[in-house]
């Protein structure tokens, strides 16, 4: 069961710090939310980290979902674990050693708030969209996916394991939002990883920058795509 502490937040929207089976995590729940959006932080980062927090409140606001954004294994709350591994070409396949530990933390977190509605969305960026591939792939309640500054990363070495969950992902709505100049998730690997996506339901977007310089506009696309998707068939 979820414990709740009540955060400062808008009139409109109520925060809450959230902690289910030892996962804590933040709650954006707009008044009359009937499904949940899920929120993946990148790497280094945490759901109280301000980015994030923006996010949070923005996708509830406008989207009328509650969000909910949880401390992954390693980050914020949960960071006796180390947040990143010793050398550089390590820190990707650490990241996906936590994919099983993520995806049932999701789990434990979307079953402790099933009375606000099911999980139909999800929004991840940076590490949220390497871990959140195999989190939509074991929640088929999701309908609308958005990746943010994702893809196959240039230090995984083997691009198969992610491109198995693209193929998994199915006939889903997927946004992708990328940066031509990103070192880490380039635009090949952007492009490697939508293409192994299946069906025709999908888009992604590129802007000129690097990993950090998502701009807002990209995120207003996000929102409406969101909008447009989180509840249709």
């Amino acid at each position: 069961m979820a414990q709740r502490q009540r955060l400062v937040g808008s009139p409109a929207v109520r925060e809450q710090r959230i902690e289910t089976d030892g996962v804590p995590a933040r709650l954006y729940e707009p008044e009359g939310a009937e499904g949940l959006l899920l929120l993946g932080h990148g790497g280094g980062s945490s759901k109280d980290e301000p980015r994030f927090v923006a996010l949070g409140r923005r996708y509830a606001q406008d989207t009328g979902l509650a969000v909910v954004c949880i401390d992954i294994v390693g980050h914020g709350e949960r960071a006796s674990t180390p947040v990143s591994a010793p050398q550089p070409d390590l820190v990707m396949p650490w990241i996906m050693e936590k994919v099983e530990q993520t995806v049932t933390d999701w789990k434990a977190t979307v079953a402790a708030l099933s009375s606000i509605g099911p999980p139909v969305a999800y929004a991840g960026f940076s590490m949220g969209m390497l871990l959140g591939a195999p989190t939509v792939v074991a929640i088929p309640e999701i309908r609308a996916v958005v990746f943010g500054v994702g893809g196959i990363p240039v230090a995984l070495g083997d691009a198969s394991v992610l491109t198995e969950y693209a193929a998994r992902l199915g006939d889903r709505q997927l946004l992708m939002l990328n940066m031509s100049l990103d070192p880490i998730f380039p635009p090949a690997g952007a492009l490697e990883f939508f293409g192994a996506v299946p069906g025709r339901r999908k888009r992604i977007m590129f802007w000129e920058g690097d990993h950090l310089g998502l701009p807002s506009e990209s995120i207003r696309h996000s929102v409406e795509f969101v909008k447009r998707h989180a509840f249709s068939a």
